[in-house]
């Protein structure tokens, strides 16, 4: 799943990154985190399938930039069926800022709800 969720968004950022940026990078950028996970299970074990909670954090200098591409991450991946993703729903979007340097970035953090095949 993390691949084919990785791929999906690549093309849209300058960088795209499970977990955390280890060096400096461009912006606009893209975090993935998963925030939970639940496994289901039938009377003879496990279905194969899985639902995940991502949060996808986009972080632009930029607002208008921000408010153009978190649409596009949203439809991206609603509309994404490929690899292992069964489907993609987005069930929440903040706003928010992360100050660092002096530098004032702008956030927008999604949270998806992803079904996939295990």
């Amino acid at each position: 799943m993390e691949a084919d969720i990785y791929a999906a968004l690549a093309p849209l950022a300058t960088g795209v990154v499970w977990g955390g940026f280890d060096d400096a990078v461009g912006f606009p950028r893209i975090t993935i985190q998963r925030v939970s996970n639940a496994t289901d299970y039938t009377l003879k074990g496990r279905s194969g399938n899985e639902t995940a909670r991502i949060q996808i954090n986009i972080y632009s200098q930029d607002a208008d930039e921000l408010f153009a591409l978190a649409p596009q991450v949203s439809q991206t991946l609603t509309s994404f069926r490929g690899g292992s993703v069964i489907r993609c729903k987005e069930i929440s979007r903040r706003d928010g800022t992360n100050e660092s340097g002096g530098d004032v970035v702008r956030l927008q953090m999604l949270d998806f709800q992803v079904r996939y095949r295990a």
